[in-house]
């Protein structure tokens, strides 16, 4: 596990090479392209490299993390559930894959579980960014500094994983619709991450929210890094449009 913890994210190049130059096609190398993928926002092919992750070596923790996250983005909870009880008969009371089932169960609208095993996950020792994101997540709507805070250590615990966790802080705030906070981590994403195209698209999103200008550089910045994703295509027609019939009404 330890050499997957060494990967780089955003543009890095495959860690694993050929003497011809090829590159080595293991664990590695597909764990790097699932990132890459993912950073991009292209969560279906990002599930296909984590999966041949688990094939080239089903004991990579990263590869069966990765799988059940992108189940999730793909709004696959109870797929995402499943893999996540698979996962834990090879890492059993594993905090961050409690996490990661705790979201799977928020998402499809079943909050006492997701309670449960968030609450379960932060039992444990060396707990990960992920499970304070989850945390946070989980208590988006108490009252209170609950999700700010846990958001906080998660990015405090990221160290050399930084840029993703500040990305993943972004997303959760978000959600939660504490827009100016989201912007300020995003914006500290994208620095670190100037090649993914969702970092790029959730800072767009946001500053959308808030109706500013620099939202159509954003989704712009996602759809040169992504041509024609129709997610960014959307999210930037409708900026568009809002802004024309804004025109519109002062005239």
């Amino acid at each position: 596990m330890d050499r997957f913890s060494q990967l780089e994210f955003g543009d890095a190049a495959p860690q694993g090479r050929k003497a011809a130059g090829e590159p080595v096609r293991d664990a590695s190398y597909f764990y790097q392209e699932a990132t890459r993928y993912w950073l991009s926002g292209d969560y279906e092919v990002a599930l296909r490299h984590y999966s041949r992750v688990l094939e080239r070596n089903n004991s990579v923790f990263e590869g069966w993390a990765g799988q059940v996250l992108m189940l999730i983005e793909l709004r696959e909870y109870r797929e995402a559930e499943m893999w996540t009880d698979k996962a834990l008969e090879l890492f059993p009371e594993h905090p961050e894959l409690l996490a990661l089932k705790a979201i799977a169960c928020a998402r499809d609208a079943k909050k006492q579980q997701a309670t449960a095993y968030s609450d379960n996950s932060i039992n444990h020792e060396n707990l990960t960014p992920r499970v304070w994101l989850a945390r946070a997540e989980i208590f988006m709507d108490r009252k209170g500094p609950i999700c700010e805070s846990c958001i906080s250590k998660a990015v405090t615990g990221a160290g050399k994983h930084a840029p993703v966790i500040k990305l993943e802080a972004g997303r959760t705030l978000r959600r939660a619709g504490n827009y100016p906070l989201a912007i300020q981590y995003l914006r500290e994403a994208v620095q670190l991450l100037p090649q993914a195209a969702l970092a790029w698209y959730e800072l767009g999103c946001c500053q959308a929210a808030l109706g500013r200008d620099e939202a159509r550089h954003s989704f712009e910045q996602s759809l040169r890094l992504r041509p024609r994703w129709a997610e960014a295509e959307t999210a930037l027609r409708k900026f568009q449009n809002r802004g024309f019939f804004r025109r519109l009404l002062r005239k």
